[in-house]
């Protein structure tokens, strides 16, 4: 399973911000399914602050792919 660090994280939110869509306008939500966090199961790691439970493959995912791409 990867682990995520803050710095990891960080770099996913200004990369969302900057390309995918106003960071005030989803902070607080999941980035993949849009449910409140505070409504649902939250990973363990830094991602919780992105993503659900549910979601978490997903999220790692595509990551991966913008990593892989040269994205974050």
């Amino acid at each position: 399973m990867k682990s995520f660090s803050e710095a990891d994280i960080e770099k996913y939110l200004k990369y969302a911000d900057k390309n995918v869509i106003p960071l005030e306008e989803v902070l607080g939500n999941c980035f993949t399914c849009g449910e409140l966090l505070s409504e649902v199961e939250l990973p363990e790691g830094p991602e919780k602050k992105v993503v659900c439970l549910k979601d978490r493959d997903y999220f790692v995912e595509k990551y991966e792919d913008l990593q892989e791409l040269g994205e974050i």
